[in-house]
């Protein structure tokens, strides 16, 4: 199962200098994601979160 990591995160955060405490977007695409878990604990100000192109199969709310 591809989890969702810190680093992945930080990597992908570029745009930001790599700081994800105040992220709002991040695109997570095609990184055969199975699960969204603990992004709201690193990026308290998320509002855009883009995931296609994984494999994510149930979402709980």
């Amino acid at each position: 199962m591809v989890r969702i990591s810190e680093d992945l995160v930080r990597k992908r955060a570029e745009h930001n200098d790599k700081e994800i405490g105040t992220l709002e977007e991040i695109a997570l695409h095609q990184e055969h994601i199975e699960k969204i878990e603990a992004l709201d604990k690193w990026c308290k100000h998320l509002r855009i979160l883009l995931l296609h192109s994984n494999i994510i199969s149930k979402l709980d709310f």
